[in-house]
């Protein structure tokens, strides 16, 4: 390992030994990249160091040496058997450096309101026994389903008010009695502030969290979207709303949840959470036209009083 001069160098590019593979193979192709600033101090205090802004500056820019890249992070031998590279995605190089809008003075950050559901607990950074501490900050939520014994010969109408609803599958028995399960819904809206408004800027990522194994992040794929492509060609849309495909398998999210984002929403779903945060003076400026139901025509006193019955005041 080396330091940089300054008066000389100014960027060095390094590949990884996954990498160095990948180029050996034909396979390597580069889309995407990233900074970094492990090895910068921005608030002096957090090292003992009393200073102003204008030293600071000084400090960070021409007093602080630079190491070029690190490539390698254990044996030789344990790299060439390393496929995917997964200790070094994982452990290392984590703290990129994002982007945010030059016009704001605040620093970029979420607003997340439950609408449907409840936060069980927060936490501002993910750790983990296997994996390094990263700052994402973490909501705990759980959701719960209710089992109770049907009868299809006196079905009811269920009082939940929710529009969407998966249709788990259950087993009739011949004197029509089944296992009725209802389940909870997690409505949350999602807003960034003060960055930047793209279309379709999110994207969501779902990882399995398997506490008997030792990869505890296996991230699951989403079965439309690993059908839509084919040989980097965008298919159809398939549906199988219907019948759950025979290749669905604990691989996808469909597997375990639906996960349905913006217009999928029933807007119904929506104003039952807008509802809700209004009995707690929880307001949301959101664009859906929600019928307003508070608003009846009650006769506290037991009779309708007709317009014209009225007198003039």
């Amino acid at each position: 390992m080396t330091f940089f001069n300054k008066k000389e160098d100014v960027l060095k590019i390094e590949l990884t030994p996954h990498g160095r593979k990948l180029l050996s193979q034909g396979k390597l192709m580069p889309k995407y990249y990233s900074f970094l600033d492990d090895d910068i101090l921005y608030d002096g205090a957090q090292g003992g160091v009393s200073e102003n802004n204008s030293q600071m500056k000084d400090r960070i820019l021409s007093e602080t040496p630079y190491m070029k890249p690190q490539t390698n992070y254990k044996g030789v031998e344990s790299s060439l058997s390393n496929e995917d590279n997964k200790s070094e995605q994982v452990t290392y190089l984590q703290q990129k450096i994002g982007t945010n809008n030059t016009a704001e003075t605040r620093a970029a950050g979420w607003n997340v309101t439950a609408l449907l559901g409840e936060v069980d607990s927060t936490s501002l950074t993910l750790t983990g026994s296997t994996t390094s501490t990263q700052p994402i900050p973490q909501l705990e939520m759980t959701l719960e389903y209710t089992m109770s014994v049907g009868n299809q010969n006196k079905l009811e109408i269920s009082n939940s008010g929710l529009l969407f609803s998966r249709e788990l599958p259950s087993l009739i028995k011949p004197d029509g009695s089944f296992v009725d399960i209802i389940e909870e819904q997690i409505l949350l809206n999602v807003f960034e502030r003060n960055g930047f408004f793209h279309k379709d800027s999110y994207e969501i990522e779902v990882y399995l969290y398997e506490q008997d194994e030792i990869e505890i992040d296996r991230k699951l794929k989403f079965y439309q979207q690993d059908r839509q492509i084919k040989n980097n060609m965008l298919m159809e849309q398939p549906d199988f709303s219907a019948d759950v495909p025979e290749d669905l398998t604990t691989d996808y999210v469909e597997y375990y949840m639906d996960i349905l984002v913006d217009k999928e929403i029933p807007e119904e779903d929506i104003c039952k959470g807008l509802r809700r945060l209004k009995a707690k003076d929880i307001f949301l400026d959101l664009e859906v036209e929600c019928p307003d139901r508070e608003d009846i025509d009650v006769n506290i006193y037991g009779s309708r009083v007709r317009p014209e019955d009225l007198e003039d005041c």
